[in-house]
């Protein structure tokens, strides 16, 4: 049990909030080590090398888009609703089945990749740096195959425990095993030396964590009960319903996404910037700038992943009702953390970003990037419950659709027209903005949902613009004391986030009220 507003709440060990609760401490724990993991990174390879690492996992995105992304995802998903049919023991041989097609389609596609490695290293990316890290993705994704599948059985059977441990040790290995290697190579490597370093220490990371899913699965798939009725043939066509149509427009999506990402350095360039530093402002914006203003997805992505499969067992069970109370309260949350994130971040994000990575780029472009990141928030959120209700064909498309207006604009903006940088971050404001909006439609349409637009966004945004004004007073006056940085921004955070909730209550929304109200609901699994 917990406290709420002077009475103790006995938690549902069952109920949404007990699994975002237990999935949110875990993710804010990992946000902050992958966070920390950033930085070290920054302060131990450099931007340039950020650079070159970003590229590499662009293409590890391709890859792992055609070969796992739809699988892993289908896996979640049926074997919630297989739970929810009464058919628990099934889940054994959906397993089975989602790893044979992994490996089967990681010898046809991932292998001939790490093959000709040199190829897509110097011909796609343009940059023969990433070819030695191009090799260690393919060993990297044998590995991740493993760890994602049975990540997706525990997700999918509302076993959330396992998951959590297993990604605050593969985060733990990660800085460990950076620590370690960079501590033994030494500094004096080139950008793509340090970016095959990083890839090798997320394979040995990979490694500790699909051992340790592999072992508990096998331990906990014997508590699996029900009928083992569904046959062979129908779990493949399961699989395929989801993974062909997700894998498919994942992988347009990616490509897409990864022609951005190698274009920006050649439209910095082509706009009169010298390679090295391209590259660096690139490393920047990809690896110091975006990770502080997604920090707040530690809240928002457990919501997603408890939320799917509830709504996959809602839509086999054609539980409308269910689907509609729980959309609603997911977009409730969007607007509740979303706002009040982005509006510190343009009170703090300068400072923060200069205290962490020692770089006073980092930091830059934060109002555009705080609109993008919080239109995407939306659109994550929203097209999770289309997908989860069977209308990924639907989202498949806008995904792709939203990337090309995306990559176009960046042309267009961007090369063109000579925005440069301004140009890339207009086209990712714009396929925002248009995934949001048409996965919010679709939702409130099929959901028969009524958006309450003063209750779940004019109120978060007037308490977050009008806590941010006075932090930003605030900030300014202590900044010119003598006082440590650090302890000045806890402080300024501090005060923002006791002012937000207090103008939100002052407002009509109290926090711990719907809390209890809503995700406390009795009744309610």
């Amino acid at each position: 049990s917990f406290l709420t507003g002077g009475m103790a709440v006995k938690l549902n060990k069952n109920s949404i909030f007990y699994h975002c609760l237990l999935l949110s401490s875990s993710s804010v724990d990992l946000q902050l080590l992958g966070f920390g993991y950033r930085v070290l990174l920054g302060r131990l390879a450099g931007a340039q090398a950020i650079a070159v690492y970003g590229l590499v996992m662009s293409a590890y995105n391709v890859v792992l888009s055609c070969t796992l992304t739809g699988v892993a995802l289908s896996v979640s998903r049926i074997a919630s609703g297989y739970l929810a049919l009464g058919q628990g023991r099934s889940i054994i041989r959906l397993i089975r089945t989602a790893l044979t097609l992994f490996i089967g389609l990681f010898c046809l596609l991932a292998v001939p990749f790490g093959l000709n490695r040199e190829f897509f290293a110097s011909r796609v990316l343009g940059n023969s740096q990433t070819a030695p890290a191009l090799l260690l993705i393919v060993p990297c994704l044998f590995l991740t195959g493993f760890e994602n599948v049975h990540k997706a059985y525990f997700y999918g059977t509302g076993q959330t425990f396992a998951p959590t441990v297993s990604e605050t040790l593969e985060m733990l290995c990660r800085i460990a095993a950076a620590v370690g290697l960079f501590g033994m190579v030494g500094k004096n490597l080139d950008a793509g030396q340090a970016a095959a370093l990083i890839v090798c220490g997320m394979v040995i990371s990979e490694l500790v964590s699909s051992v340790f899913l592999t072992t508990l699965y096998r331990i906990k798939r014997k508590k699996l009960i029900g009928k083992d009725d569904i046959s062979g043939g129908r779990i493949l066509r399961d699989i395929a319903s989801v993974a062909v149509t997700v894998s498919a427009a994942t992988l347009l999506g990616r490509l897409i996404s990864s022609a951005n990402m190698v274009l920006i350095p050649r439209i910095l360039m082509h706009s009169g910037v010298g390679y090295d530093a391209a590259m660096e402002e690139f490393g920047v914006l990809s690896g110091m700038t975006m990770p502080m203003l997604m920090l707040p997805s530690a809240f928002l992505s457990p919501l997603i992943t408890v939320l799917s499969p509830r709504f996959s067992a809602g839509n086999a069970l054609d539980d409308r009702g269910m689907i509609r109370r729980k959309a609603a309260k997911a977009l409730h949350v969007v607007g509740l953390i979303g706002f009040p994130s982005m509006a510190l971040m343009l009170v703090a994000g300068r400072q923060l970003g200069m205290l962490l990575y020692q770089n006073e780029k980092a930091g830059g472009h934060i109002p555009m990037l705080a609109a993008i990141t919080l239109l995407g928030f939306y659109y994550a959120v929203a097209e999770s419950v289309l997908e989860s209700i069977g209308l990924q064909k639907r989202c498949s498309v806008l995904t792709v659709s939203a990337s090309l207006v995306g990559l176009l604009s960046t042309l267009l903006l961007g090369g063109v027209l000579g925005l440069g940088l301004k140009g890339y971050l207009l086209g990712e404001l714009l396929s925002a903005g248009l995934g949001a909006a048409l996965c919010l439609y679709w939702v409130c349409k099929k959901a028969e949902l009524h958006i309450r637009l003063g209750n779940w966004v004019l109120r978060p945004l007037l308490a977050s613009a009008t806590a941010a004004a006075l932090t930003r007073l605030l900030l300014y006056r202590l900044y010119r004391t003598p006082a440590a940085q650090i302890l000045v921004l806890a402080f300024s955070v501090g005060v923002f986030l006791l002012l937000y909730t207090s103008f939100l209550q002052l407002l009509g929304t109290d926090f711990w009220s719907y809390t209890q109200n809503t995700l406390l609901k009795k009744g309610e699994k």
